[in-house]
Parts: C-alpha cells; structure tokens; sequence
C-alpha cells in the first residue's frame, strides 16, 4: 500500500467500524482545540493582530507624569495648554493630535440618544494615517475655528443611518447644537482604543480648545496626544526631544502651581492599548494550554487501548507479509485523520464560543471588535489538530510496530483476559487518567477558591438590587446650575415613587466605575 489515498481509504474503514471510540476521540480533541483556539482568537485579536494604522510602531502617546504621581500604568495625559507648546517645541515628531473622549445627546435624526464621541485635534487624522470611507475628515482652520462638523463611524452609518449614501452634508444635533456631517469611518477604524465594548466613539468632532480650556486649564490633566516619529527617530530619542518642551509648560505654570514638576513621557500606542490586558490574557492562554494537554493525554490513551485491543488483527497482517513502516503509517493516518476530524469540530465550537462569549468579556479588554475567527485562527486550529494527532498518535504506532508476533497470536487463541504485559499498559493508562484528573480537580478547586475570595471583597457598599443609569442634559437647556438641580429634584422624585423603589440618588462617578478627574 504505497499509495497515500489506500492507507487513508483503509483508516476510515477501520474508524467507521469503531464509531464509539472514533466518536469519543473526536470529541475530546474538538472541546481541547475549540476551547484553546477561541482564547487563541483573543490573545491574536487583542495582542498580535496590528493596529489597523500604517506603520504602527512609529504612532506614540506623549503626555505628561507629574512627579510623585503614579499613573498605574495608564498613558499619561496632558494639559490643554501643553498641546500647543508639545506641537510647537518637539522636532521628532511628523504630526502631533490631541483628543479627549466626550460623549453628546444625538437628535435630529430618529430618537434621541446618548452616543459615546471624542474631540479630535486637525492633526489626529493625517497622524493615525487612515482615509475616510465618504467624504473628508476636519481642516486645521475648521478645528481652530469652532465649525461645527462631525466625522462618523461606520457601524453609525449603518445602524442609526441606514447605509443612507447621501449622508455627507446631512445636519444632525449635538446637545441640540447643528453639527454637519462631512464623512464617514471605514469599518475597521477605531479611535481612540478605549477598552471594551461600551466605550467605541461612535462620531468625531473637532477639538476647539474654548477660551477657558487654554487659560484656566493649566492643572486639568484631561487630554491625550498621539505622535507618529519621524523616519529613523526611536522612542527613546522622543523621549529626550520632549524634555525642552515640559520645561516651558512649567514655566507658564500659574504661581500656584510654580513647584509642581512634569515629567514627559512617550509610550508606543500599541503597548500603551494592551499594558492591561496582557496579563489577563496571558492566563487565559495558559490555562487552556492545560486542558489541550489533558485532551492530548485523553487522546493517545484512547489510541494506545485500540492499538491493545488490534494486537492480534497487527500479528496476523504482519504474519501475512505486512512491513513495519506500513503498519506504522497506518496508525499515523488513522491518527491524523481522527485530529483533523476533531479540529474541524473543534473550529465549529470555537466560533459558537465566539460568538456567544465575546459579550461576556471583561470591559477592561481593549480591541474586543478585533476578536473573530478569521484565516489565521482556523489555520493555527488546523495546524493544531495535526500536530497534536502526530504527537499524540505516535506512540500507539510505534507500539503496533513492536507487536511480538507470536505472543500475540498465541494469546489470541486464549478464551481468558489478555496477557500481564496488557494488564499493566491498561492499569498504567487508568492511573495516569486518575493522576491528570487530580491534578485538574485541584487547580480548579484553587481557582475557584481565589475566585470566591474576590467575590467576597468587602467593597464598602452592598451591589444586590442596585441599578445604574446616565443620562445627559443638553447645555442650552439646562445653562445654569438652578435648571439641572431642578432637574435632577423633578427625576429622584418621580424614581421614588416607582413600585419597588426603595432609595435613588444621584452621582456624577459610581463607585469602582474606573473613572476620574485630572
């Protein structure tokens, strides 16, 4: 049998007259491979996969650390008043943008909603270096001039918008301020890459720093910029080049803040967009790894109790002429085929995890819309699957190979159980299950140990029955602080008088909702 299609035509004859066991061995690869190649599919989405920016590496976030402070991590942020004297003093940088996050109450179009957004500098745009799909992105003059005009993302083109192709021009309301829409997003763009799922701006307006930004803004730390260096300029020699710059911004320091020091610092986006997420992720990872591995184990036992159970139809092919290489090729084809069985169940349960499990991550997972099941992942599952049936098949053949002819066909004949030597691979191979259970049952019994331990953190406030809502008051409207008291009187009134309503209140940040005021 030299021919490839004989032995693959031969092991599917042998796997269909086993269905349990080929049926067994299937799907215990597909739960290793689909659970190991959805966590693949969010380690590749949130850490591997490139920003969807040109030349990525040379994108940086400059901002400032005031000394003493520790940032945890975080990118840094600056002043309004910084951004100018960043733009104006640094050299290394080919364009330089700021942005902030914002969100705005949407009307003008069907109902009104809360969208998340974000001002961006004229700068951001050429920086990240990314056309619009429709239209044109904000001029420089645009920005400095307060125009009010409006870039929107793909998903609100379509979701809000419809696919509407005469969208450009279209006027919608900002906290019913006229704003005109000028172009749209590609699909993939997101800026700025703020975790979860939640946060995704859905529009983008200018900057326009007001008056009071650049003259009272001196100690709000509420800004971000983005870079892109120069060709053959490294971080490090950004890092130096933005050190004239602090010093001048402490320089118009107002004198109450005259003996504050600012440090700069230039952090590559792409790291500063997964810092978090990495060790997260990380686990994740491994701790599926451990479960491939137990399905491997699973695995080969399974083949070498069959390669046991075949030992007397192995003595007879062998006795008949049969070559060891044959027989050892057999056995890795009938192995093969069994994992790339195993894979493809194993892509099909890895893309219904995806598409289940995605919207139970956590929001501090950045880059979650860059999680799918595309070409690289189901060749990396593939790949996967015929290593793991090579690997895990190997042994079972090299033990058809070594078949002792005689003893075989002697004990064939036999009416009680199978020789001692049989005895003990079968004992072995329980007691190898038995250890890798143990060891399973244990870790997870640690694990959910320190998960409940972190449940039971005393947060200083009960979470049972508690509900959380936002909303946001259009400026106009609501002008002086009087008309938002009003308000918010009018809202907690009416709340306590639902069924059910025990107490209501009013906060500007929840607590442990992660966010805060520079």
């Amino acid at each position: 049998m030299k021919n490839p299609m004989h032995d693959i035509r031969y092991a599917l004859r042998q796997l269909r007259k086993a269905p349990g066991f080929t049926l067994t061995a299937m799907l215990t690869l597909a739960f290793g491979i689909g659970t190991t190649t959805a966590i693949f599919s969010i380690v590749e989405g949130v850490l591997l996969r490139p920003l969807p920016f040109p030349q990525q590496d040379r994108l940086m976030l400059l901002g400032d650390v005031p000394e003493g402070v520790d940032t945890h991590g975080e990118p840094p942020n600056l002043t309004a008043p910084a951004v100018g004297i960043y733009k104006r003093e640094t050299r290394v940088f080919s364009g330089l943008g700021a942005y902030r996050q914002t969100g705005f109450e949407l009307s003008g179009t069907n109902d009104a909603a809360q969208v998340n957004a974000a001002r961006l500098g004229a700068g951001v745009f050429p920086v990240l270096g990314v056309s619009p799909l429709m239209g044109r992105t904000f001029t420089q003059q645009e920005d400095e001039g307060s125009q009010q005009v409006a870039v929107i993302s793909y998903q609100m083109w379509h979701s809000r918008f419809h696919g509407e192709p005469n969208i450009l021009g279209t006027k919608i309301l900002l906290d019913r301020k006229p704003y005109e829409v000028i172009g749209v997003m590609p699909r993939e763009f997101e800026f700025p890459l703020a975790p979860g799922q939640l946060n995704r701006s859905e529009l983008w307006v200018p900057m326009s720093f007001t008056q009071g930004e650049l003259v009272n803004g001196a100690g709000s730390w509420n800004y971000k910029m983005v870079g892109r260096l120069k060709p053959g300029v490294t971080s490090a020699q950004a890092q130096q080049d933005a050190q004239p710059a602090a010093q001048e911004i402490m320089r118009q320091f107002p004198k109450g803040m005259g003996s504050l020091r600012i440090h700069p610092i230039v952090t590559p986006l792409t790291e500063a967009t997964v810092a978090a997420a990495r060790p997260l992720v990380r686990t994740l990872f491994l701790a599926v790894t451990v479960v491939l591995f137990i399905a491997c184990a699973n695995l080969a036992g399974l083949l070498l109790v069959r390669v046991i159970r075949r030992r007397r139809e192995i003595s007879v092919r062998i006795a008949l002429g049969a070559s060891s290489a044959v027989i050892l090729r057999q056995s890795l084809v009938e192995a093969l085929l069994l994992s790339l069985g195993g894979g493809l169940l194993g892509l099909i349960l890895a893309a219904v995890t995806l598409r289940v499990g995605v919207s139970f991550l956590p929001e501090t997972l950045p880059r979650v819309s860059a999680i799918a099941l595309d070409w690289r992942v189901a060749g990396f599952a593939l790949l996967l699957a015929l290593f793991t049936g090579l690997f895990c098949g190997l042994a079972p053949a090299l033990a058809a190979v070594r078949t002792d002819v005689n003893e075989a066909l002697k004990e064939g004949g036999r009416t009680g159980s199978a020789g001692g030597g049989h005895a003990r691979v079968r004992s072995a191979l329980v007691i190898a299950e038995l250890a890798v259970a143990l060891v399973l049952l244990t870790a997870s019994g640690l694990l959910l140990r320190s998960f409940e331990k972190m449940r039971s953190v005393d947060l200083g406030y009960r979470t049972d029955h508690v509900l959380t809502a936002f909303f946001g008051l259009p400026h106009q409207q609501y002008s002086t602080q009087t008309a938002v008291d009003a308000f918010d009187s009018t809202l907690l009134t009416k709340l306590r008088h639902l069924p059910g309503v025990q107490a209501v209140g009013v906060t500007s940040l929840l607590p442990n909702g992660g966010g805060d005021s520079s």
